[in-house]
């Protein structure tokens, strides 16, 4: 168990302090600010150590009870293509863990299922995958789907601004269909998600057409699976939109830090050691391992 800051500490003898003026009747001496000798010296600083230390163990007895209902649940689908297709999904892993092998069973499975795609790859990761391919090499809204498009020629900040034209035009595309009574099921898949969605960019303005997409898509059939090598480096927002999330073996301690943000710390302890193709399923506090197959393009039926 860790040892509270000494900062968290202090503010909660100081909380401890203004409950205590009030309790004896000198409310006046709440609006002071207490120095921490004086919340030393009257006991304050280590009854907040006491509280603190102690409801953390009861966290982490909690944490302990909880722990075999939350980690495991063999019931989840291992490809719930349909709920991307409602909620999105974030897929974070180290190089080589199986990141686009899963993405590529996806897409095979969204397009059977009559999900259209567009892949968006600035890592030649796709070459060879049995879907058309689109070079790009220069800035415009492309509308085809059921398309892998080549950004590796296009430098960060062009991939960006083509992204965003593409989402852009595709949201309006979906507001319209929408309004006629057409609800399209389209899905983005954003190979390399730090270059694209850096972390703290949703709320930039030029990035407004990107956090439309990602926040208000799924309002008109739009959703996005996003694959990233470093979890730090991606906008947190986009991380916890996410309705569907795959998690493999993570590298560098600032990304185990952030993963536990949504994960209990005994599975992020796990993160460090996984073998290449397995990982972490996780659709809200359900969690599933997961040991992934080779993609085989004998099942992909491409339609137009």
């Amino acid at each position: 168990m860790t040892t509270p800051r000494k900062s968290e500490i202090e503010k909660h003898a100081t909380e401890l302090y203004v409950q205590e003026c009030y309790r004896s009747g000198h409310p006046e001496l709440a609006e002071t600010n207490p120095t921490r000798q004086e919340l030393s010296q009257d006991g304050f600083l280590q009854a907040a150590q006491s509280e603190l230390m102690r409801d953390r163990a009861k966290t982490q007895i909690e944490e302990w009870k909880n722990y075999n209902e939350t980690e495991y649940c063999e019931s989840l689908e291992d490809f719930p293509v349909e709920a991307i297709a409602r909620e999105g999904s974030f897929v974070v892993g180290g190089r080589g863990c199986g990141k686009t092998n899963l993405l590529k069973i996806l897409v095979q499975r969204m397009i059977n299922r009559k999900i259209r795609v567009k892949v968006l790859d600035s890592c030649l990761a796709w070459k060879g995958y049995p879907l058309p391919t689109v070079r790009v090499k220069k800035l415009e809204a492309f509308q085809k789907w059921n398309t892998i498009y080549d950004l590796s020629r296009l430098s960060v900040l062009e991939a960006r601004e083509l992204v965003s034209k593409m989402m852009a035009r595709d949201v309006q595309e979906a507001i319209a269909l929408t309004d006629a009574g057409v609800k399209p099921k389209c899905v983005y898949v954003l190979e390399e998600a730090q270059n694209l969605i850096p972390s703290n960019s949703l709320r930039a303005k030029r990035f407004m057409e990107i956090s439309r997409f990602v926040t208000q898509g799924r309002n008109f059939g739009l959703s996005y699976v996003c694959s990233t090598q470093r979890l730090s480096s991606v906008d947190i927002n986009l991380i916890e939109i996410s309705g569907v999330r795959y998690w493999f073996k993570l590298e560098g301690h600032r990304s185990l830090v952030k993963a536990r943000y949504w994960l209990d710390k005994y599975t992020v302890w796990r993160l460090r050691d996984l073998p290449v193709g397995s990982g972490y399923l996780q659709i809200g506090s359900n969690i599933k391992l997961l040991e992934l197959p080779l993609w085989s393009q004998k099942e992909l039926k491409v339609t137009a």
